[in-house]
């Protein structure tokens, strides 16, 4: 659950979440959960071959001096602390996300399903009970790395937006550019990375170049963020999220941990599940 993502992120970058399916290398034996997802600024490597993975948030609970899990989190929940929502993510067996499920509680609110040819993903649809509210069409580089997307309303093809991105020499997107259908610039994110290829920082600047947010992630040396800063220009506030007691599936997995929001003004225990091929 990363944070205070969602009150960083405007809704029109949730759409660019979900069309760099092919972006970032994989090996045989892992499976990445980011870009395309709410986790897309502090990617996931799961380990082995994973078919789906659900997330589920619960209140936590202190109880006889442990906390526990206690009731699940609605979305109404989660947008209430600046969350990001249940979830349920889809991979082929090559490690492709193809489907990306956005949950109220456990019940499905809206869902990204994509179309994948050659091993990349050619189109993104959106839909919301079983109807297309807008797709995107992904754009990429002859090295196979995605360059940018145009999202279109399905009932007339109308362009709404667009994105850019950059990378680094790595092939990791590190500039995300947001245009209307106007082509005017509405905002962009700046993102820099540490050795290992872990987002460390992402800077949110309005369509006037001025500094929005800058959210600020911490690793263990297994690649798990165990504290996230949101600073916000605005305010001069700064908002502190620590993840901790991290449980381990056979496979090495985080299969649940903990989440100590401002100094203990919320928390929240985070559920993984996973299915592998």
């Amino acid at each position: 659950m990363p944070g205070r993502m969602k009150k960083i992120i405007f809704l029109s970058l949730i759409v660019a979440l979900m069309v760099g399916s092919c972006n970032k290398k994989k090996t045989v034996e892992t499976t990445i959960l980011g870009m395309w997802t709410d986790y897309f600024l502090m990617p996931n490597t799961l380990k082995g071959k994973v078919k789906e993975m659900k997330e589920l948030n619960y209140w936590a609970v202190d109880k006889d001096g442990k906390t526990t899990k206690g009731k699940l989190m609605t979305k109404k929940d989660l947008d209430s602390i600046g969350s990001t929502p249940n979830l349920i993510a889809y991979f082929d067996d090559k490690g492709t996300l193809i489907k990306y499920d956005n949950l109220d509680g456990e019940n499905l609110i809206q869902s990204f399903i994509g179309t994948i040819e050659n091993g990349k993903c050619v189109r993104w649809d959106n839909k919301v009970r079983d109807s297309s509210t807008y797709y995107a069409i992904p754009e990429y580089d002859n090295l196979g790395y995605l360059v940018g997307a145009k999202v279109y309303k399905p009932s007339v093809d109308t362009l709404l937006n667009k994105y850019i991105f950059s990378h680094d020499i790595k092939g990791n997107i590190t500039r995300f550019e947001y245009f209307n259908y106007k082509n005017q610039k509405t905002g962009y994110h700046v993102c820099s990375l540490d050795e290992k290829g872990n987002y460390i920082e992402a800077k949110y600047f309005n369509k006037a170049d001025s500094l929005r947010n800058i959210m600020t992630n911490t690793y263990d040396n297994n690649g798990n963020v165990i504290k996230q800063q949101t600073f916000v220009e605005k305010t001069k506030s700064t908002t502190i999220w620590d993840y901790k007691d991290f449980k381990l599936d056979d496979h090495g997995n985080v299969i649940g941990y903990f989440t100590d929001i401002e100094n203990g003004k919320y928390k929240v225990f985070v559920e993984r599940s996973f299915i592998y091929y």
